[in-house]
């Protein structure tokens, strides 16, 4: 395989004006390289969509099952579930998980969720004014899936603590990290001392202790993977629906669009969530030397793949910046 040279990105893709609006970084690494090197965090980067599709496709050589975090001491704690791990480790956690998901599954709830919906949105209209993140883009999450999930009430409590803690943890150990490490650590505890009689019966939980008890999980594997529901459900969920409010809001000819002809929903939420990605990325670590588009990423290395900056890179997507329903997402 080839190698060019090394390219340097020396700004901080974790300040806090990166955070707050990323697209400028996102932009400069994408014009860099294929992949560049943060000596900031002795930490590659891959920001081009299709650098990202090749990297998140290479899950032999770039492996997630060493933890997915920016810094080590996340990376080194012991939880065996889903999001970090390889191979048919992966595929047999994963099966688990995601029977209550399917789509005969969720079709059971779509009543439900529609009636909770509805509900929501007659007490919103009576407002003159409403708080769209903790009124509109939370309930839902908050109160139909951590009802699925079916943690006990001090569990159910504690899920949108521990799932913001759980991502703070994720980046390099600044200020931020530490902050967040005690919640990590409460989260830490709670599954460690989960049984099944601490779960709702019929829950999501429950059905991962099930699956234990038939054989397909160990013990230590099904409590740590309740953290696989409680983690990403919630936050990923509310950041993309506070998104495709805004979106909606600045845009008023895409939201009559929609309202007459509801089969745009589905582009909707494919384009909000190329656009919010709640998820900005997460690191994996180099097994083999591995090769993105003539840059060698040596064995050892450890990258963020960054799905944000991917969903916004010109060389796939036309105008990327501008919400467009119409767009193949």
């Amino acid at each position: 395989a080839s190698s060019a040279a090394v390219v340097t990105y020396r700004g901080d893709l974790y300040s806090r004006d990166a955070l707050a609006d990323s697209r400028a970084v996102f932009r400069e690494i994408r014009d860099l390289a294929p992949a560049v090197f943060m000596p900031k965090y002795k930490l590659w980067a891959v920001g081009r969509f299709d650098a990202v599709r090749h990297c998140l496709r290479a899950d032999a050589e770039l492996v997630s099952g060493k933890g997915v975090a920016a810094n080590r001491f996340v990376n080194a704690i012991e939880a065996p579930i889903t999001l970090t791990s390889d191979g048919d480790v992966h595929r047999r956690r994963r099966s688990v998980l995601m029977k209550p998901l399917t789509p005969p599954e969720l079709k059971g709830l779509q009543d439900r969720i529609q009636g909770e919906a509805d509900t929501l949105v007659a007490r919103l209209k009576s407002q003159s004014r409403f708080d769209a993140m903790p009124a509109f883009a939370s309930h839902l999450p908050v109160t139909v899936v951590a009802e699925l999930v079916g943690l006990k009430p001090q569990g159910r409590e504690n899920m949108l603590r521990w799932a913001a803690g759980t991502f703070q943890a994720m980046g390099p150990m600044n200020w931020r990290a530490l902050r967040a490490l005690p919640v990590l650590m409460d989260l830490q505890r709670y599954v460690g001392n989960l049984s099944p009689d601490g779960v709702v019966p019929g829950g999501w939980a429950d059905r991962i202790f099930a699956a234990c008890d038939a054989g397909e999980l160990s013990a230590v594997e099904a409590k740590s993977m309740i953290i696989d529901y409680v983690a990403p459900s919630l936050d990923t969920t509310i950041l993309a629906t506070g998104t495709m409010l805004r979106l909606l809001s600045e845009r008023p000819d895409v939201l009559r669009a929609v309202k007459q002809d509801d089969k745009l929903l589905t582009n909707v939420v494919y384009e909000v969530v190329r656009l919010s990605s709640p998820i900005r990325g997460f690191t994996r670590l180099v097994a083999e030397d591995f090769d993105v588009s003539g840059v060698m990423l040596p064995k050892g290395a450890r990258v963020v793949v960054l799905f944000a900056a991917a969903n916004r890179d010109e060389r796939h997507y036309p105008d990327p910046d501008r919400f467009d329903p119409e767009r193949n997402a």
